[in-house]
């Protein structure tokens, strides 16, 4: 279930069309209704997960991804991404906020349950589009 909320500022204005504003008038945000615009307009996406992966007993957990930079000669590479896994132990440890330069992934795992090679069951939530480069600007792969 996904439920969508936000977060809107907004100022009176004489104008109930667009027809009704000047061509180069800066109106610095969005006639949103009769009267209305919209100054500032964010959306928030809340939703819960099915947590029983596999039966009850499950865990989310949150994937760090840093920049870690090798040592001169040490590789042809500058840098790399080293992943660190955190496993949330209460509800307010598994919320999650989207950073451009801190990037993660989620994972909800069963612990108890394998799959045929040993990892624990799951699936990853993958956000679209919420993280930048962290790699070296020389490195190689960046360059390409």
């Amino acid at each position: 279930q996904v439920g969508l909320s936000g977060i809107l500022m907004v100022k009176g204005t004489p104008y109930s069309h667009m027809n009704q504003v000047r061509r180069n008038e800066e109106m610095h945000g969005t006639l949103l209704s009769e009267n209305v615009i919209g100054v500032i307009h964010d959306h928030y996406v809340t939703f819960r997960l099915d947590m029983d992966v596999d039966g009850a007993d499950n865990s989310f957990v949150r994937v760090d991804m840093a920049r870690q930079d090798t040592a001169p000669g040490e590789s042809p590479r500058r840098s790399y991404l080293k992943a660190t896994r955190h496993v949330a132990s209460t509800e307010k440890d598994a919320r999650v906020r989207l950073k451009l330069y801190e990037p993660a992934e989620f994972h909800v795992i069963n612990p108890t349950k394998k799959t045929r090679v040993g990892n624990p069951v799951g699936y990853k939530v993958v956000p679209a589009g919420t993280a930048g480069s962290l790699l070296d600007p020389e490195d190689p792969p960046q360059k390409r």
